[in-house]
C-alpha cells in the first residue's frame, strides 16, 4: 500500500472509532433511562448501607387528606402507604432537601429513582434495590447536560464512570474513590474525541500524565471501552493558575493548541498579535483555551471600568467569584504560550468564535475560544470581548457605535441608546463625530 493509501485509511478509522465515542455519549445524554442500564453482577448487599428510615415509631404526624407523613427527623413523604410504611408511588423530602421520587415496597425505594439536589436542582437517575443504590446512575444537570454516568454496587459507586467536565464538552473516564473523586488511571478525552491525557489521579487532580491518540472504541456491555496508542507523547502534570502564579511552566505549550491555532501579527491595524486557525475548525469545535491568573472578586465591588486599576483588556470572566487576567508580563508569547486563547482580537461583524467555559486536567476550570462558524485554515479567530460599552476604552467604543451603523441604527435610534445607558450606568458616553 502507498504511504497516502494508509494514511487515509487511519484517518478512515480513526473517524469511526470518533464517530462510536460520540454516538455514546449522546445515547447515555439523551435515550430514556431505562434504555442504557448497565448491568449488576453482584447480589445487593445493604449491611453497610444507611437507608433510608421509615420506621413507624419515628412518625410525628400523618395528614390523611394530603397523603402526606411527617417524620420526627424533620423529612416528609408523600405518597401511598400500607399499615403507615411506605408502598407503591411516592417521593421523600429528606432534612437537607434532596428530593427522592420512585416506587416503594415495603418502605424501600426499588427500581428507577429520581434524585433532586437542592443545590443546583440537578437530577441523578438511579437503580435501586431494597432501599440501596445498586445498579445505573445518570447525572443531568436541568437542562439536560450530562454530568456523570456509571453503577453503584450496594451504595458505592463501582467500576468506570465517565464524567463530563466544567463546559460540558471534555470527558474523563475512570474510577471514583468513596468521595467521588477521579482516581488511579483515568482517560481525559479532548471534544474532538480523538485525543486524550492520560495519566495518574489522586483526589481528583492529575499527577502525572501524557498525551495520546485514540486507536479503537467500542462499547461493551453498554459501556465504552477505547484504546489508545502505546506511545504516549510529552508529559503534563496539574497546574492551575493562582492569584500569584499564571503556570508553574507558561512556555510549554498545549499539545491540541499546537495543532490548531498560531500567532502572528493581526489583520486588525493597532491590535498587535493576533490568534489563526492552523487547519480547518468546523463551527462547534473547540478552537482554543484560556487560563489566566485567578482574581476574586468582591461581591460589593462594582463594575470594573477603563481607568480602574484592575482593568485589563485580556480579564475575562470564569464565574460570578472568579475573573482570568493575563498579568502584562504574560501577554507575550515569549513570555506565555501555557494557552492562547487570549490572543483571539475582538471584531463585531467579523466574529467567528465566542468565549465558552471549559474544564482540562493541567489548567482546571477555566475559559476557551469555541467557533460558531467554519474557520478556514490561515483565517484569523476573532470574538466578541462583551465589554459593558460604558465602560469600555475609547477603542472599543468607537467600534461599537461603527457597528451600530453596519446595523443600520440612524443618529436618532443611537442617541436614544446612549441615554438608556447614560441613566443605566451613570457614566457619561461621548457619540463620535462620525455618528453626528
Amino acid at each position: 500500500d502507498s504511504e497516502e493509501g494508509q494514511g487515509k485509511r487511519k484517518i478512515e478509522e480513526m473517524n469511526k472509532y470518533v464517530e462510536t465515542t460520540r454516538c455514546w455519549i449522546q445515547d447515555i445524554s439523551t435515550a430514556d433511562f431505562d434504555s442504557i442500564l448497565l448491568s449488576v453482577t453482584e447480589d445487593v448487599n445493604s449491611s453497610s448501607y444507611v437507608k433510608i428510615d421509615f420506621n413507624k415509631n419515628t412518625i410525628a404526624k400523618i395528614n390523611n387528606e394530603d397523603d402526606e407523613v411527617v417524620y420526627k427527623d424533620g423529612k416528609q413523604y408523600f405518597g401511598c402507604l400500607k399499615d403507615e410504611i411506605p408502598h407503591g408511588k411516592g417521593q421523600v423530602i429528606l432534612p437537607c432537601g434532596r428530593i427522592l421520587n420512585g416506587t416503594f415496597k415495603g418502605g424501600h425505594l426499588e427500581g428507577t429513582v429520581r434524585d433532586v439536589d437542592p443545590e443546583d436542582s440537578s437530577i441523578t437517575e438511579v437503580t435501586y434495590s431494597s432501599g440501596v443504590p445498586h445498579g445505573t446512575y445518570r447525572h443531568r444537570r436541568t437542562d439536560g447536560q450530562l454530568l456523570s454516568y456509571g453503577g453503584y454496587e450496594s451504595g458505592v459507586k463501582t467500576g468506570h464512570h465517565l464524567v463530563v467536565g466544567t463546559g460540558g464538552n471534555s470527558y474523563y473516564l475512570g474510577r471514583l474513590d468513596t468521595a467521588g473523586k477521579l482516581t488511579g488511571e483515568v482517560t481525559y478525552l479532548y471534544p474532538s474525541l480523538d485525543r486524550a491525557i492520560v495519566g495518574h489521579y489522586k483526589l481528583g487532580r492529575l499527577v502525572r500524565g501524557q498525551y495520546r491518540s485514540l486507536a479503537g472504541a467500542v462499547v461493551e456491555d453498554g459501556f465504552l471501552v477505547i484504546k489508545l496508542e502505546d506511545e504516549g507523547r510529552g508529559e503534563v502534570k496539574y497546574d492551575p493558575a493562582t492569584f500569584m502564579r499564571i503556570s508553574r511552566d507558561p512556555l510549554v505549550t498545549d499539545e491540541y493548541e499546537d495543532d490548531t491555532v498560531y500567532v502572528e501579527k493581526s489583520t486588525t491595524e493597532g491590535a498587535g498579535e493576533g490568534l489563526f486557525a492552523r487547519k480547518k475548525i468546523f463551527g462547534g469545535e473547540l478552537v482554543s483555551l484560556f487560563s489566566g491568573s485567578k482574581i476574586w472578586k468582591d461581591s460589593n465591588r462594582k463594575s470594573v471600568k477603563y481607568g480602574d486599576e484592575e482593568w485589563s483588556d485580556f480579564r475575562l470572566t470564569l464565574d460570578k467569584s472568579v475573573d482570568l487576567d493575563i498579568d502584562p508580563e504574560y501577554q507575550l508569547c515569549s513570555q506565555y504560550q501555557a494557552t492562547l486563547g487570549h490572543k483571539a482580537c475582538h471584531s463585531f461583524h467579523m466574529k467567528n468564535s465566542v468565549f465558552r467555559e471549559f474544564e482540562h486536567p493541567r489548567f482546571g476550570r477555566i475559559m476557551s475560544v469555541v467557533a460558531v462558524k467554519d474557520i478556514e485554515p490561515g483565517e484569523e479567530v476573532f470574538v466578541s470581548y462583551n465589554y459593558c460599552v460604558s465602560l469600555a476604552p475609547p477603542w472599543y467604543q468607537e467600534l461599537w457605535f461603527k457597528h451600530c451603523l453596519v446595523m443600520g441604527w440612524d443618529k436618532e435610534k443611537i442617541m436614544d441608546w446612549v441615554s438608556r445607558e447614560v441613566t443605566k450606568w451613570g457614566t457619561e458616553l461621548e457619540i463620535p463625530e462620525f455618528v453626528m
